[in-house]
């Protein structure tokens, strides 16, 4: 190794680990991403940068957007939005699919309301999210958030292009319309204009953004929060069929990408002498039979968000207890 080499990498292991996280979009199942980082403020000093995609961007915002000591009460604000609970475990299924439902015919309060009559000519999407833009008004500092403590990234897509449209806390400010331009979810939700380009869910092209942070020459400590599990049970019907479709369509995505990333960082690496110091883990919701099966984004109940929550923490909790591995994707599958 030559001695520019050699300093570099001396430079390097000296230099502080970041640690970040990245939260994939799925609508209801966000509240998988409150128990995650509930469990995770446990374990870690400080969180540098944060990133998102749809319900994602909304967790991430919540985070940056808010005093270190509010961050979990304005999740659990969010994510817990009130509504009709189960009365048993055995009926738990059945009310999780009336609940979606339900959902999708009427909407719900706190998260958006139904498009009556539908929007002409300009398709406006087939839900409103009027409710879900007050609530984050009340719990967003937009001041803080573009303090960039932590930093935030926002993925959205332009729905002409089809290209990722990455809007960052560190080179520009970031707004409502960013977020909400990220849960643009068509046909269910509409594109937002922002600087002349319409811009849909970030699901579209980057459903869990980590590029940019892997792009960061610092180590990094890096959790990819998804809210779809790419390895799961052969579907034995047609309801887990369907849902074992939306799993792999998202999922698969997020781990395949995640693992090129890695290792065009690790050539990047050596390409420049540098020894690489990384440490990342990959948690994914596994829901169980209970859920509305393809439709359990849209049970957006109080039980519902309960157990994603609780999920999301325990999972984190197995997290902090795997040895980790060095430059590989350390995936979390905790025993049910």
């Amino acid at each position: 190794m030559t001695d520019r080499n050699a300093e570099l990498s001396e430079a390097q292991t000296t230099e502080r680990q970041l640690t970040a996280v990245v939260f994939s979009g799925g609508l209801g199942l966000g509240a998988y991403h409150g128990g995650a980082f509930e469990a995770l403020t446990a374990v870690a000093r400080r969180i540098d940068w944060v990133a998102g995609s749809s319900a994602g961007a909304i967790t991430a915002a919540l985070i940056a957007g808010s005093p270190s000591g509010d961050r979990l009460p304005n999740l659990r604000r969010y994510w817990h939005a009130g509504g009709p609970s189960a009365g048993t475990s055995d009926s738990r299924h059945l009310f999780a699919w009336l609940n979606s439902i339900s959902t999708r015919l009427l909407g719900h309060a706190g998260f958006f309301h139904p498009r009556l009559p539908l929007p002409s000519p300009q398709f406006g999407g087939l839900y409103d999210l009027g409710p879900t833009r007050e609530r984050l008004r009340q719990l967003i500092d937009f001041e803080r958030l573009n303090e960039g403590d932590p930093r935030i990234t926002i993925c959205a897509t332009d729905v002409e292009s089809g290209d990722a449209v990455l809007f960052d806390s560190a080179s520009e400010r970031i707004e409502m319309d960013h977020i909400l331009a990220s849960c643009g979810f068509l046909p269910e939700f509409a594109p937002v204009q922002v600087a002349g380009r319409w811009l849909g869910d970030g699901g579209f092209s980057l459903n869990a953004p980590f590029e940019p942070i892997l792009e960061s020459p610092s180590p990094l400590r890096l959790y990819v929060i998804d809210l779809f599990a790419r390895d799961g049970k052969v579907p034995d019907g047609i309801e887990a069929a369907a849902e074992r479709k939306s799993d792999l369509t998202f999922g698969n995505q997020t781990f395949q990408r995640l693992g090129h990333a890695l290792e065009a960082r690790q050539l990047r690496a050596e390409l420049q002498g540098l020894a690489r110091d990384d440490f990342v883990y990959l948690l994914s919701y596994r829901p169980g039979r209970e859920e509305a099966g393809p439709e359990k984004s849209f049970d957006l109940s109080e039980t519902a968000m309960a157990q994603r929550w609780r999920a999301g923490l325990l999972d984190m909790q197995h997290a902090a207890s795997l040895a980790p591995l060095q430059n590989e994707i350390r995936s979390v599958r905790r025993s049910l």
